[in-house]
């Protein structure tokens, strides 16, 4: 059924996208001729060529699977925006923008640009009039005389308006209000101008973002990433790129935005997987690895004890003492004095410390000491062979003695026979020996497991013998890994990643020393830091001000960029959580806007029973499930308590637990705990009990419940027994 469209140009655009349709599907025929496959079919295809050539052919193969994969997709929805644009001096040219680029052949005539082009800027960064854009030519000035947005679905034209200030306000709205999905979506069609600084930041410059809760850091980094391997293709492949996220779940809920955009094979892993790429069979089993939660459920007291050392572990100091400490463990290794086998000197002290220094330096240490006793075994044998002919050679001359001395006879053969003997019990006197001391040679040398390494220098240290009675048990906390993967690198060294930009999610919860450890990575790559200091609810292992990573780790060199911007709540839902956030505010720090997208009121009630508050959080999720809302979170503030509200409503609603265990995200109805909220978002939330003994009055409850309140798309509501928390 054809849809009319209240546009005076709204036939010949009609036309326009038929004729870009066909054009596609065009193309897209192309493509599976010369590939012999069907878009929709998935093939593995070999490559029958050696050497480079086969690198080049495999290169330009998987170029047009690519292009075949995203001309699929592009039926659907070739394009979302018309921009006409005069260059100075120039005539007008019109430009259609869609998610990717369409290119008619033969004449090589561009018929869709691609959302990461130059030319597309126009589109994102402003309004009708002047207008100029960045080439890799240089600046190109002009006038902007037409932005044009379009709804096309399933190759029809739904929708389109030219696009000014109200209008366009009114398409982002009508967007932000949709329901959520189970996973986080692309946003190629509503990317704003303060998100398009960020994308389209140069690689070369490392970048700080301090995006509010809502603002869209995450999808805008992962969008960045996308513009990243179309603007730098030429040196850029997505397996050089690398994302850092806080837990697998958190992984899963972001898996599906790069594939949307077109982009495979990006490195997408946690500080922790990362590590234990790094260890490899020495990597501890971590204990606590959720130290929020091990904070929500001990008290002040505990809190603040845990927090001196966390802090402390995530020094830069920490990381110099380490370093300092394994300098001196490397000087320590040799035995002293010369290594004698017997009367042979296999090495002289001077040799040993030639070797150990200048000829295998650039060997990690456990490395070093293995090519030691391959040389020490080789001399060893040398010697002990040289010691066994001797043998051999002083009884053959006692034998040749004792043979012209006596006549043939009983004597005779007794004393060559007791010759003989003796000489064959040195002789296995001096292989035992050389044995013995092969073994006696590998243990002058220290246990270099990193996990015994880590111990000795704790040890020495004092003040950390709860992790020194883990790593006795191969075990560590989350905290102790920069200080592993140092040690790793140092004794055995660790894999060479050739990663030229990392984008670290979650960046405020990253301590200096975690940043500067990825910094120093061989392969030197650049970074894209997104994060929100208002949430810093790992304030102790993390940092407290975007300070200590600008000037302390890249010594001021790093750009830095806000997004005050939040179009994930509705205005009631963010004032609400704004109230919370200005009890303890964040040095600096600009507090959230939200997009001009109106809901209902927060809703604060209390209960005299649990009972009572239990039945009515159960009708409150059946009411917004009857409206047609898909996430809803119930969230309680420990994972104990949120095991116990799973257990009395799994009887009446479909509802799945958040254990922090899971490492896919499904969306529905979840009890889960404040320590699994961050990074995700909802259509509805509930807080479980915002009582005043669960949330007291201080800076970490108010940045944890901060983050609780800044989850809903929708609705907000907060039950409690008893008193209300004073936060709100």
């Amino acid at each position: 059924m054809e849809r009319h469209i209240d546009h005076p140009d709204a036939v010949r655009e009609a036309a326009h996208l038929k004729a870009t349709e066909a054009i596609i599907r065009d193309e897209l025929g192309k493509l599976e001729v010369e590939l012999g496959i069907r878009a929709e079919e998935e093939r593995i295809v070999a490559v029958r060529f050696e050497g480079d050539q086969a690198q080049v052919v495999m290169n330009t193969l998987r170029m047009k699977l690519q292009a075949l994969h995203q001309m699929a997709l592009a039926q659907k929805q070739p394009y979302f925006a018309r921009v006409d644009y005069t260059p100075r001096g120039q005539n007008m040219s019109v430009y259609y923008i869609g998610r990717w680029g369409v290119m008619k052949t033969p004449e090589y005539e561009t018929a869709v640009v691609d959302w990461r082009s130059p030319i597309a800027n126009l589109y994102y960064s402003g309004q009708t009039g002047p207008m100029s854009y960045e080439t890799p030519d240089g600046k190109v000035e002009g006038e902007l005389s037409l932005k044009r947005i379009y709804t096309v679905h399933d190759g029809e034209l739904e929708s389109m308006f030219d696009s000014g200030i109200v209008s366009q306000d009114a398409y982002l709205q009508g967007v932000l209000g949709a329901v959520s999905t189970d996973r986080l979506k692309e946003i190629v069609t509503t990317i704003q101008a303060e998100q398009n600084f960020v994308i389209r930041h140069p690689l070369e410059k490392p970048l700080i973002v301090q995006g509010v809760a809502g603002s869209g850091k995450t999808t805008i980094a992962l969008h960045r990433i996308a513009w990243l391997l179309y603007a730098y293709r030429e040196t850029l492949n997505p397996w050089q790129m690398m994302i850092l996220a806080p837990n697998p779940l958190f992984l899963d809920y972001i898996s599906q935005v790069l594939p949307d955009l077109g982009v495979e094979s990006v490195i997408q892993t946690t500080f922790a997987g990362l590590c234990e790429k790094w260890l490899g069979k020495q990597m501890p089993r971590l204990k606590a690895p959720n130290r929020l939660e091990d904070k929500l459920i001990c008290g002040p007291e505990e809190r603040n004890r845990m927090a001196a050392i966390l802090k402390r572990k995530g020094s830069l100091a920490f990381k110099a003492a380490v370093e300092e400490a394994l300098k001196a463990f490397e000087a320590g290794i040799l035995p002293a004095g010369d290594i004698l086998f017997g009367p042979v000197t296999l090495f002289t002290a001077e040799q040993l410390q030639d070797i150990y220094t200048r000829q295998l330096k650039h060997f990690p240490l456990h490395a070093r000491v293995r090519e030691l006793c391959k040389y020490m075994r080789t001399r060893l044998k040398d010697a002990s062979e040289r010691m066994i002919s001797a043998l051999d050679q002083m009884a053959e001359e006692k034998l040749t003695v004792l043979l012209q001395g006596l006549p043939d006879g009983a004597e005779r053969q007794a004393r060559a026979g007791r010759l003989l003997a003796s000489r064959d019990l040195r002789k296995a006197a001096v292989t035992l020996q050389a044995k013995n001391f092969a073994a006696a040679f590998d243990k002058l040398f220290p246990d270099m497991r990193v996990t015994r390494v880590y111990k000795r220098f704790l040890e020495a240290w004092g003040g950390f013998d709860d992790t020194c009675a883990l790593l006795e048990k191969g075990m560590a906390f989350p905290e102790d890994l920069p200080a592993l993967a140092v040690i790793m690198r140092k004794t055995h060294g660790i894999p060479f990643q050739a990663v030229q930009t990392i984008m670290i999610d979650e960046a405020q919860d990253f301590s200096p020393f975690q940043m500067q450890l990825l910094k120093d990575m061989d392969s030197r790559p650049s970074f894209t830091l997104v994060g929100d200091l208002m949430q810093g609810v790992h304030e102790e292992e993390g940092i407290s001000s975007w300070r200590e990573i600008a000037e302390d780790v890249f010594q001021g060199d790093i750009t830095y960029h806000d997004l005050v911007q939040s179009y994930r709540n509705t205005v009631e839902i963010m004032r609400f959580a704004n109230r919370v956030a200005s009890r303890y505010p964040v040095a600096g720090q600009k507090p959230a806007h939200p997009v001009l997208r109106h809901g209902g009121e927060v809703l604060v009630k209390g209960f005299r029973k649990d009972r009572e508050r239990m039945a009515c959080a159960a009708g409150a999720v059946r009411q917004w499930l009857a409206d047609g809302y898909h996430s809803v979170a119930l969230v309680e503030k420990t994972a104990s308590e949120a095991g116990k509200t799973f257990k009395l409503l799994q009887a009446e609603l479909p509802v799945t637990l958040m254990t922090g265990e899971q490492k896919e995200y499904r969306g529905g109805v979840m009890v889960i705990p404040a320590s699994q909220v961050k990074g995700l978002e909802f259509d509805c939330v509930l807080v479980m009990n915002a009582s005043d003994d669960h949330y007291p009055d201080d800076a970490f409850t108010a940045r944890l419940l901060y983050v609780i309140l800044t989850r809903p798309l929708h609705h907000l509501a907060l039950f409690y027994t008893g008193e209300p928390t004073c936060l709100i």
